[in-house]
């Protein structure tokens, strides 16, 4: 059964108590895979190789690791829009994620062996890898809305999210086990087998209204402007919830080896313990995480999981042992995945398919800012406080902030099988 056979909402006038199509659901997820194959494997290997490239020079390094955040912020404003004009002209979003996958794998195989041949073609090594994971972004994220059945949202994304961490945890074993080279050409051939399964398994429609956004950065701002000025009930509180979001787990994710080392004492090379705690609690919690929103709502489901998330996090800043700190750490990566699977379904409810491309580029480019001002931010608090011993207590103060946004969410907007097409500030 591929998406497009799966039971449909109201959408398309089936009965939306069909079972829920859990082989199209398994096969979309597949695309958060791809994320925990490449991701892990480059945060682990790339600085080191740009730095045995170009030696203790700190600020070339720094450039040369913005290049991901230079294509992310050209391509996803770009490929979004692009998605949602070739799904209007009948060609699909499918051909610009396949594009990214095949871009992604090649780079996987180049990138180890480039640097060995000098700095120029390890930086177009680097290029073409993200220009490869940046093409993609936006895209498939609207076909996920275009291919899942509004019911079944949260279940994608929560499927999307717990092939992520999988993959993330079975790439960083498999780094640390068989070394740089060949867990790269695995990744790569796991990313050529994603695509195959994209290719053969999704089958995309043609929007019912053949209108899409221009391909320019002024239908973004467009949209944009549209989301903040509150042309779309719900949207507003939705964006900095996810900003928060963002906000919180980049705070985790900097600087928590740092707070560990100062606050417990441990070894550095200890404090994966911590990580591992996270991404366990994230693959016990994500696909949870999307019955749940099936079963309560996806604003419910929100709240409950910031409200938990913050109480671990209150918890965490009081805990003195690092073996204390685990199962806590573990159960606020489990809360985590509640806003992280359901925000995204209840974001896009309201857009129609013909301008979810252009949405959903500017969701992950909100998702970007979030991750961009935490770390400079919390450099300075860190500064501020004189060390790393605040970092639950302020990710509890994010965490808190992004649960009184979601109560700014009117009841029921964004919930499932409210209407594609109902609304029309984005039209």
């Amino acid at each position: 059964m591929t998406a497009l056979d799966a039971p449909t909402t109201k959408e398309s006038g089936v009965d939306r108590r069909a079972a829920a199509p859990y082989g199209a659901l398994a096969l979309i997820g597949l695309g958060g895979l791809f994320a925990g194959v490449t991701g892990p494997l480059l945060s682990t290997f790339i600085p080191p190789l740009v730095r045995d490239a170009l030696g203790d020079h700190r600020t070339a390094i720094g450039l040369v690791m913005a290049i991901d955040n230079v294509l992310l912020l050209l391509l996803v404003p770009w490929a979004g829009p692009a998605s949602d004009r070739a799904s209007a002209r009948g060609r699909g979003r499918l051909p610009l994620v396949l594009a990214g996958f095949l871009l992604s794998s090649l780079g996987m195989v180049l990138l180890p062996s480039s640097a060995a041949f000098g700095l120029a073609i390890l930086i177009a090594a680097i290029i073409l890898l993200h220009t490869g994971i940046n093409l993609q972004r936006a895209p498939f994220q609207a076909l996920v809305a275009d291919l899942v059945p509004s019911r079944y949202r949260s279940l994608a994304t929560g499927s999307v999210t717990f092939q992520m961490c999988v993959g993330a945890i079975v790439f960083l074993m498999l780094g640390r086990m068989l070394g740089m080279r060949t867990a790269f050409l695995i990744a790569a051939g796991s990313v050529l087998a994603i695509a195959a399964a994209f290719a053969l398994g999704l089958r995309e429609r043609a929007p019912a209204q053949a209108q899409s956004a221009e391909v320019t950065f002024r239908s973004l701002a467009d949209a944009a402007w549209s989301a903040i000025r509150g042309a779309v009930p719900g949207m507003r509180p939705v964006f900095f919830a996810a900003l928060l979001l963002q906000l919180t787990f980049q705070t985790f994710t900097t600087w928590y080896a740092l707070h560990a080392t100062e606050r417990f004492g441990v070894r550095p090379q200890d404090v994966t313990i911590g990580f591992i705690a996270w991404a366990v609690g994230g693959v016990i919690g994500a696909l949870p995480a999307g019955v749940i929103g099936v079963r309560i709502g996806r604003r419910n489901a929100m709240l409950a999981g910031f409200a938990v998330m913050a109480a671990c996090l209150l918890a965490l800043d009081r805990v003195t042992n690092i073996a204390h700190a685990v199962p806590l750490l573990a159960l606020a990566a489990a809360s985590w995945t509640l806003p992280t699977v359901n925000a995204y379904p209840l974001f896009v409810e309201p857009v129609p398919q013909q301008r979810r491309g252009v949405l959903a580029s500017i969701f992950l480019l909100c998702i970007a800012l979030g991750g961009a001002i935490g770390d400079p931010l919390n450099g300075r608090l860190f500064d501020l406080f004189d060390g790393y011993r605040a970092l639950f207590l302020l990710m509890a103060c994010y965490t808190a902030l992004a649960f009184l946004a979601v109560l700014f969410i009117p009841r029921g907007a964004g919930e499932a099988d409210t209407g594609p097409n109902a609304v029309h500030g984005l039209q």
